[in-house]
């Protein structure tokens, strides 16, 4: 019993040495498998990173469009190994003109007037460059709002800036662009209750009004002195001697609303006994104001809604008005 004992001791256990020796050529062909794609990729890597720019390409979806479109373009880099890559968001983009057309956001460009503008992308050296020709659209029922009416202009002050006071000339009406794009004015007129089908005052051939800017029409008198950020300053002018001067503004109620030059109305706001359907109440020693500024529903008395009695060419709390920059 001894002997055979000793004897089953030195046999070897057969299958261990081969089951090891078959995971270690597994992991060996593992680590050989993983050197070649690490091998491989390092070497894609180095190509792409050994290729060099070689020209540089910008494109847009269009080069003549209107204010009420957005061009969206692409730039385009090539290299000495024949490929090409998307750099718009690594491109810097500008525009030969801000006034006609601005890049805001990478990828597109919003046109702002009009005129002609070139479209440039550089990057690493390396430009290119595309002409891009835009108009300005007419003015839609939505694109404007009146913002603030005086037509008390017996208010303490001196609305207009002019140095008299004067219950005709320092009457006023703020239009605001509340749009997101430049409109143009020509030939749209403010007509109030007293002469309907007949002109307070025509916009000119020209007048454009861009997103968040504002146009204040003042009764007469001299505006010279008056500037504000994105705002404009006119007296009324109808072109018509024979009409009585002024924006004839009823204090006690009126009509006032701003017409197409093909006589369909694009806003109206009515206050006041001017109509048995106004809601708003006429208002004395104070302008008539939305609330809130430019958005708003429903007008109300300025010196309810601020600390002063009126505010041609700013928002309530004296502000000024954004413009396109603030609005994009």
């Amino acid at each position: 019993m001894k002997n055979l004992t000793l004897l089953l001791l030195t046999l070897p256990v057969l299958g261990c040495g081969d089951k090891n020796d078959t995971a270690a050529e597994e992991s060996d062909a593992d680590t050989d498998a993983d050197t070649d794609a690490d091998t491989d990729a390092d070497t894609d890597a180095d190509t792409d990173a050994d290729a060099d720019l070689i020209s540089l390409s910008i494109n847009g979806d269009a080069t003549t469009l209107t204010t009420r479109e957005v061009l969206t373009y692409t730039v385009e880099a090539t290299f000495d190994d024949g490929t090409t890559a998307d750099v718009t968001a690594d491109a810097s983009v500008s525009s030969s003109d801000d006034d006609v057309l601005t890049v805001y956001t990478s990828g597109s460009a919003q046109p702002l007037g009009a005129g002609s503008a070139t479209l440039t992308a550089e990057l690493d050296g390396f430009g290119d460059g595309f002409m891009v020709d835009v108009t300005v659209v007419a003015a839609e029922e939505g694109d404007l709002v009146i913002n603030e009416i005086l037509s008390d202009a017996t208010v303490e002050g001196d609305p207009n800036g002019d140095g008299t006071t004067d219950d005709v000339e320092d009457e006023y009406v703020e239009i605001a662009n509340h749009s997101d794009v430049t409109v143009d004015l020509t030939g749209i007129y403010i007509q109030e209750n007293d002469l309907l089908g007949q002109p307070r005052h025509t916009f000119a051939d020209g007048t454009t009004l861009r997103a968040g800017e504002a146009i204040v029409v003042f009764g007469g008198g001299d505006v010279s002195s008056l500037s504000e950020d994105n705002v404009t300053f006119l007296t009324a002018d109808n072109d018509d001697p024979g009409i009585a001067y002024g924006l004839g503004l009823t204090n006690s109620g009126d009509r006032v609303s701003l017409i197409n030059a093909d006589g369909t109305t694009l806003t109206i706001v009515m206050y006041g006994d001017a109509d048995l359907t106004a809601t708003t109440p006429a208002i004395l020693d104070a302008s008539l104001n939305l609330d809130e500024d430019v958005w708003g529903k429903a007008y109300e008395s300025h010196s309810d809604l601020s600390s002063s009695a009126y505010s041609p060419g700013t928002l309530l709390d004296g502000s000024a008005y954004p413009g396109p920059d603030g609005r994009y």
